[in-house]
């Protein structure tokens, strides 16, 4: 029993997308009917409990019985209310979580290669905006308009039977002023519509640059120029959030003298219709004040879903459009188990996504210290993003222990990337970072492993179940970086990665965690990507890059020696470590 003949795909897809429990919405037009049947005889036992009493010279026990009735039609009515209006917010939120959940599994588990292409301001924009908003301003008024538009008919097809031109003139002008208004407001409400989304996706971009990147706006004295950028996405937000509110405020004020003059009309008609018995006058009066007490707020609110629907729509579009952009209806989590190591991987002449290239044509094998340097944007993340299997290749060959396989399988790694993110919790909980059952044998182990764990119990008395991060306190940059080598050990990986692990360290911090790294060779297979080179100078081999191919290997000192390019970039680094 909707108002919308759901004519535009996307209203249709909405519902196919997002409403899960259908059972749920089917009870809602069950529970609508039972309301606005409450309601029409609430409405429609005025007139015999008014003509009753009129007829009589003393109130007999049959209009004592209606006048129960019509209080108990009443009293029902408002309990059924109370629990739609439980189940409703059960049901909507249930659907806003919901969602929220499909497009946060896929910003998780999705492919690395096209979840890395979504900025975090939108991410945000989507779950902390879009989801929420549509749910408010479309589900819920499209649910409110359903039991509204059951009360009216129900009352207005009552009126129909009891007082035929008079409510054919209520009806006639209650739909002009419905349709009127929403014609009106349909325009300017779907442009504000779209502003504000705009607006709000704007405000989280500035407010996230300017969060992210304090230390250099404080460095720069950048503060002004961050700070108007924010206050002004602010304010364009709030103006166009100010339009929002100031229209949706508009029917109620508009609805109110209408259904005044339609009510003087009616009390004209019915007065002309029944001028020749008093009795079945004053009774008409009672129904017809009684049913435009009920239907002037309902009309009201039906006008004031229509526009609030009308406004949402360009959120519901966006919000199913990113679903079908993600794939979402056939995104499911891949279970795939640990592939364990055991001799070498090779990649022969590998082409990735982003440019038609080989990448590499040589072997890693189990335990090997490898070094990957070259110039910026010579192909070293790209590489190690294939070995970690977040890039997909288009062709070439993998070979993992001897076999060829069609691509990467999942080897366990451990990541220590240039800027280590600690979560608000426990040390343990971030060396065990995304673990549900915490060993804390192991946790103590790979900390040890790292050199960190005597710090830890000589600086916190709760030892590792301390929460130093929650304000960002009690850790060096270095005491961190140990902390990543813990968690990248954590799992027992087969490769360890290191994506510019040390360039932001200075040199005698450099050297411990290098002395760490060396301590696991043979052990773990390291990988380090190194803008210092001095972090790979004791790594077995190298990999020179140059333009996403290995141009040249071997050893820290062969390569100095014999690749002039390579020579340039460690004199560049002021290295003193050769000998």
């Amino acid at each position: 029993m909707y108002y919308i003949a759901m004519r535009d795909n996307y209203k249709i897809k909405f519902f196919k997308y997002f409403v899960d429990d259908k059972k749920t919405f089917v009870k809602y037009f069950i529970l609508s009917f039972i309301v606005g049947i409450l309601e029409l005889f609430g409405v429609a036992l005025t007139y015999p409990f008014i003509n009753n009493i009129l007829s009589q010279e003393k109130i007999n026990l049959a209009s004592l019985a209606l006048g129960g009735i019509i209080i108990a039609a009443f009293l029902i009515k408002n309990v059924f209310m109370i629990f739609y209006n439980a189940l409703q917010a059960d049901f909507t939120k249930t659907c806003e979580a919901n969602i929220n959940k499909k497009f946060s599994k896929f910003f998780i588990f999705g492919d690395y290669n096209s979840i890395s292409q979504i900025t975090f301001a939108k991410k945000t924009q989507i779950i902390g905006f879009l989801v929420p908003n549509t749910i408010n301003n479309y589900l819920i008024r499209v649910l409110n308009l359903n039991v509204n538009i059951f009360i009216f008919v129900l009352i207005i097809g009552f009126l129909l039977v009891k007082f035929f031109i008079a409510t054919c003139i209520t009806l006639l002008c209650s739909l002009a002023l419905l349709f009127g208004l929403t014609y009106y407001f349909k325009q300017k409400a779907s442009k504000i519509a779209k502003d504000i989304t705009l607006a709000n996706e704007k405000m989280n971009q500035a407010l996230n640059e300017s969060m992210l990147n304090t230390k250099n706006i404080k460095i720069l004295d950048g503060e002004e120029f961050f700070y108007k950028k924010v206050a002004n996405s602010i304010d364009n937000y709030k103006k166009h959030a100010q339009d929002l509110l100031f229209y949706n405020s508009i029917p109620p004020y508009v609805t109110e003298p209408f259904i005044i003059i339609i009510l003087l009309i009616l009390l004209s008609i019915i007065s002309i219709q029944n001028l020749t018995s008093s009795t079945h006058l004053v009774a008409s009066y009672a129904v017809i004040i009684s049913a435009i007490f009920r239907l002037a707020p309902i009309i009201s609110r039906i006008q004031v879903n229509l526009t609030g629907v009308t406004t949402s729509l360009p959120q519901v579009k966006e919000l199913v459009e990113y679903y079908e952009e993600f794939n979402l209806n056939e995104f499911k989590i891949k279970q795939e188990e640990f592939y364990n190591l055991k001799e070498s991987i090779e990649l022969k002449n590998i082409d990735f996504e982003y440019n038609n290239q080989a990448v590499l044509r040589n072997v890693i094998n189990k335990g090997e210290f490898i070094g990957l340097a070259g110039a910026s944007g010579s192909g070293k993340t790209t590489l190690i993003d294939i070995i970690a299997g977040l890039l997909k290749i288009k062709k070439g060959s993998i070979n993992i222990d001897g076999k060829n396989v069609d691509s990467m399988p999942i080897l366990k790694i451990g990541y220590i990337p240039q800027e280590y993110n600690t979560i608000s919790a426990s040390i343990r909980e971030n060396v065990a970072f995304g673990s549900s059952n915490i060993n804390d044998n192991k946790v103590i182990e790979v900390l040890k492993k790292a050199r960190l764990y005597d710090f830890i119990t000589d600086s916190f008395k709760e030892g590792i179940y301390a929460e130093p991060f929650t304000d960002s306190t009690g850790f060096s940059q270095g005491q961190k970086q140990r902390l990543a080598i813990a968690r990248a050990l954590y799992l027992d990986p087969d490769i360890i990665i290191l994506d510019e692990a040390t360039s932001s360290l200075d040199l005698k911090t450099e050297e411990e965690i290098c002395e760490v790294l060396n301590s696991l060779k043979g052990e773990k297979t390291i990988i380090a990507v190194a803008h210092r080179l001095s972090t790979i100078k004791s790594a077995d081999r190298i990999f020179f890059m140059t333009d996403s191919t290995i141009s040249d290997f071997g050893t820290f000192n062969e390569l100095y020696c014999k690749n002039t390019t390579f020579k340039e970039l460690v004199d560049l680094n002021k290295t003193d470590f050769i000998h």
